[in-house]
């Protein structure tokens, strides 16, 4: 799937080393955050339309759809109102995948978390902490794009979801496991 971020794009909200393993990793992140975070509530449609734009060439992304990607001000109902954009919930979303799985290492000789003199790696609730913020900040950001595209879905077609009516954040089937 052609990822809809960049590195350079994560660099704008939150600091990564740069490195050969954070530059080629990052697109798998992203491309995973699209289809199995952002798919869920934005529906394929819609989607496949804005990636198919953006694959093509990104001058070409409809302004509407451009809008959407980079976020900005709106109006509705005599009031102005700002977005972030789908562009920063992808990147929370990848950033949380990216956090939760960085130092690891799979090799020939096994999987391996990287250890040296100057560092140690840090413990499992500080990366789960680090994972459920980025989350949780794209979730807030997916209310946000969810609420523009409510707002404006005249002008988002793809947005309809398959029962015809406008596209809800609480669609997700949850299923129970255990016990």
């Amino acid at each position: 799937m052609y990822p809809l971020v960049s590195k350079s794009d994560l660099d704008n909200y939150k600091y990564v080393a740069d490195s050969i393993k954070n530059s080629t990793s990052w697109p798998q992140f992203v491309s995973e955050a699209q289809m199995f975070d952002v798919k869920n509530w934005l529906g394929d449609g819609l989607l496949v339309e804005i990636i198919g734009q953006a694959e093509v060439s990104p001058q070409i992304i409809s302004a509407e759809n451009d809008l959407l990607l980079d976020g900005g001000t709106y109006i509705h109902c005599g009031r102005t109102y700002h977005f972030q954009g789908l562009k920063a919930a992808i990147i929370y979303y990848a950033f949380a995948r990216f956090t939760n799985r960085q130092s690891i290492n799979y090799t020939s000789a096994g999987i391996v978390i990287k250890e040296s003199d100057f560092s140690q790696p840090a413990s499992d609730k500080m990366v789960q902490r680090l994972e459920t913020e980025a989350r949780l900040m794209a979730e807030a950001i997916r209310d946000e794009v969810i609420t523009f595209l409510n707002r404006n879905h005249e002008s988002y077609p793809l947005w309809r979801r398959c029962g015809g009516a406008v596209g809800d954040a609480r669609t997700r089937t949850f299923k129970i496991l255990g016990d």
